[in-house]
């Protein structure tokens, strides 16, 4: 998905077991939502592991919980 910022609501529209990819605009971003998926896993005991896309301003993860 190509977006400006990843939200808790579209961490939350990720189901266990899909991966959600989202194509940002700027390394801040990227930053910024890795941040958010650290957040909900805290907050709502989400989990999620990292998949490498190769590509420095997409992020990628894998809903396990």
């Amino acid at each position: 998905m190509i977006c400006e910022k990843v939200s808790r609501n579209d961490v939350r529209a990720i189901k266990v077991g899909k991966t959600g990819v989202f194509q940002l605009p700027n390394h801040k971003a990227v930053a910024t939502a890795r941040v958010q998926f650290a957040i909900m896993k805290k907050l709502e005991g989400m989990d999620f592991e990292r998949v490498d896309t190769g590509e420095p301003l997409t992020v990628a993860y894998k809903r396990i919980k």
